[in-house]
């Protein structure tokens, strides 16, 4: 990419950062003996450089003195005599060629490519539809047998027949273009003569699209250069959102995209729950078309940084309408949530955390949740992991003291060893794109096995358990729920990366696994992180005097139990200490006034045949009606044969036995059903949240 600022006294030289393997591709073909007629499909969303990058291609080739043309498709694809036409036009005001009279333009334009190794570059070539029957069956097959080099780009690439073509596709190299990497983009910054705090707020605030980066970067210079020119930052999500959906003209497609910048996923049917006028089947074709729009089996998605420019623009333009719309979205998911099967939820969870992102602390000395970091997909622990987060952990000690405090320091690497033998999925990694672990935290999943192990490296720790040790000592690892975290270390020597982005990017990756239905449990002494646990929604379970290790004096005990609280609630809980004052309120629009969960659920079955204590439940109570109303919906619910979904058959036969019949113990019940006791314990789990899913429904119809 290149840098041309639109303002202030100084011009610095063109800086052109990344295109490393494109390049090289290019110029390979260019002194390569045995080159062929080839294609290139360059691609990518608007502003990621793709018209940069034919620039470069085009001082490259003329500096190897190859003949190059360059065509606009926009104007010259429309027809096969506007395509040839233009390549006249080139060859003669670039280099003197002039088509003798008589002679057929085809014949003239195939004649000057084949003299000689040629490169052609036509940007903007998504309007190819109307001209490639005839490039793929009249003019590519009279140039087989020379030296030319098509260099196509455009927003969504080559349609597949292209690659797919026994003719042509062994001849297409495919280079789609990617974002920026922090590397590059400090370098690019380094070049264009901003000072350091200035290099580091745009590298942390900007997601490496090169036409974001260009623009951030000569408003900010403009702002060093003139003080009084003002930033203009603000200004930036609107003009780049203008440049960027010149190819969605609808104001439509527009209204649903901006919809789709706050969806992680949304086919028709769910675009419709919350625009106002329906999408109709082509306009949502249209959408899926749309270079930056791709196409999943969940629907449609959008490419994360397209949808953050997006919300930035929607936001400014609309506070009210984009908090409207935002609250709408975050009510779809959470329903979807509680219907999705973990790996769906993990996705769900971290696209709300996202869309929240602003009500997370921005300035912590443990985590800075402002960087528009993409923690990308989540891998387990490896073993191979362990070297690296053994050296993290060693590097980390001693400036940060990572959420050590209960170990002695020199046992530190004792203890991730033995967490990684016994209990490695107590293991959260973050990874950089290449794999290598970024950041880590790791503690004991709490069971019968583990508890000894606990207590030899965190003496006195079990107390702060108090009543629990009984049942923990007897707990099977199957049915274990619970992990306590005892180290964490971020990679505090990383070059492009500092320590609080990093561990705002753990934090939010591990936040996501515990919403699978789990409790994670950390203890501290430390008043920045006790601030940073109260601001996440955890909850203060109890004190402890420790002596002798790195942190001597009270420990606090957080907790974040996501076994008996919905995920929904816990962000709504953020967003009401942290957000603005207007917002409890807008939470609460359109809302149900009750909805059962799979805790309230499972109350309700326990108490189905108690009528007085039936009355007394909350959710009951809450929606304004007696228990034999709700008795009398749970009853024809398990007995119906055709289930409203999303509860199936084995559900309602599951809740029966369990909850109804009362005759056999889980064991018995998992033999029953031919599964294991753990895979028995997930499913009733899931039977209790998918029967609270039908009931708030049902319920909500009889509210008094």
């Amino acid at each position: 990419m290149e840098w041309i600022p639109t303002s202030g006294p100084y011009v610095p030289h063109r800086h052109i950062v990344g295109f490393t393997r494109e390049l090289a591709s290019f110029k390979q073909w260019l002194t390569d003996s045995n080159s062929t007629t080839s294609l290139f499909d360059v691609s990518g969303i608007g502003g990621i450089g793709k018209t940069t990058l034919l620039l470069e291609m085009t001082k490259a080739a003329a500096q190897a003195g190859i003949l190059t043309l360059w065509l606009d498709g926009q104007s010259e694809l429309a027809t096969s005599g506007a395509f040839l036409s233009g390549l006249e036009a080139s060859l003669e005001i670039e280099y003197g060629r002039q088509r003798e009279p008589g002679l057929p333009l085809l014949s003239f334009v195939v004649g000057e490519l084949t003299r000689q190794r040629s490169v052609l570059l036509i940007d903007n070539c998504s309007r190819l539809t109307g001209i490639e029957g005839w490039l793929m069956s009249s003019f590519l097959p009279k140039l087989t047998g020379a030296e030319v080099l098509f260099v196509m780009a455009s927003r969504g690439g080559l349609p597949i027949q292209w690659h797919t073509s026994p003719y042509w596709g062994h001849r297409i190299q495919a280079f789609p273009l990617s974002l920026l990497t922090r590397a590059e983009v400090l370098d690019y910054l380094h070049r264009c003569g901003l000072d350091d705090m200035l290099r580091t707020e745009i590298a942390r605030k900007t997601e490496g699209l090169p036409l974001l980066l260009a623009m951030t970067a000569d408003m900010l210079y403009s702002r060093q250069s003139n003080p009084d020119a003002g930033a203009g930052l603000g200004e930036i999500p609107g003009r780049l959102s203008a440049d960027i959906l010149r190819e969605a003209a609808s104001p439509d497609l527009y209204q649903a995209l901006s919809v789709l910048s706050l969806l992680p996923a949304a086919d028709q049917a769910t675009l419709n729950r919350i625009l106002d006028a329906p999408l109709e089947a082509a306009g949502y074709y249209a959408l899926g078309n749309l270079s930056f729009v791709r196409r999943t089996a969940c629907g449609l998605t959008l490419h994360h940084v397209i949808a953050g420019l997006l919300r930035s623009d929607f936001a400014q333009r609309d506070a009210d309408q984009f908090q409207v719309r935002r609250q709408q979205a975050f009510q779809l998911l959470a329903e979807q949530f509680r219907l999705a099967d973990i790996r769906q939820q993990r996705g769900i969870a971290a696209h709300i955390l996202e869309l929240y992102r602003e009500f997370l602390p921005s300035a912590h000395a443990y985590a800075d949740f402002s960087t528009a970091l993409n923690p990308g997909v989540h891998t387990p622990f490896r073993p191979e992991d362990l070297d690296s987060l053994q050296q993290l952990l060693a590097a980390a000690i001693s400036p940060t003291n990572w959420q050590s405090e209960l170990v002695h320091a020199q046992e530190y690497s004792a203890l991730l060893d033995d967490i990684a033998r016994y209990s490695p999925e107590g293991i959260c990694v973050v990874r950089d794109d290449s794999g290598a672990p970024l950041a880590f935290c790791a503690g004991f999943w709490l069971h019968g096995s583990t508890l000894s192990m606990l207590d030899r490296y965190a003496p006195g720790i079990l107390a702060l358990l108090s009543d629990e040790q009984v049942t923990l000592r007897t707990l099977p690892r199957e049915l274990t729920d619970t992990v306590c975290v005892l180290l964490a270390a971020v990679d505090v020597r990383h070059p492009l990366y500092g320590p609080e982005e990093l561990g705002a990017l753990l934090m939010r990756q591990w936040l996501v696994e515990m919403t699978s239905g789990l409790r994670g449990i950390m203890i501290t002494a430390d008043p920045q992180l006790k601030g940073l646990f109260q601001n996440l929604g955890f909850q203060k379970m109890g004190h402890i005097k420790l002596n002798g290790t790195e942190a001597e004096g009270e420990l606090t005990r957080w907790e974040l139990d996501f076994r008996h609280q919905a995920f929904d609630k816990w962000v709504k809980e953020i967003i009401r200490q942290t957000g603005p004052a207007g917002l409890p309120a807008l939470i609460s629009r359109n809302e149900p006034r009750a909805k059962v969960d799979g805790s309230a659920a499972k109350q309700i079955l326990e108490l189905l045949f108690s009528g007085d204590e039936m009355d007394q439940l909350p959710v009951v109570q809450t929606l304004g009606l007696r228990g034999s109303d709700v008795r009398n919906c749970v009853q024809n619910m398990l007995t119906t044969n055709e289930t409203p979904y999303p509860l199936t058959q084995l559900d309602q036969s599951i809740l029966r036995a369990v909850y109804l019949q009362r005759n056999r113990n889980k064991n018995q019940l998992a033999d029953d059903f031919h599964m294991s006791r753990t895979t028995f314990y997930r499913h009733s789990l899931q039977a209790l949240e998918h029967m609270g899913h039908v009931l708030t429904q049902a319920l909500s119809g009889m509210e008094s």
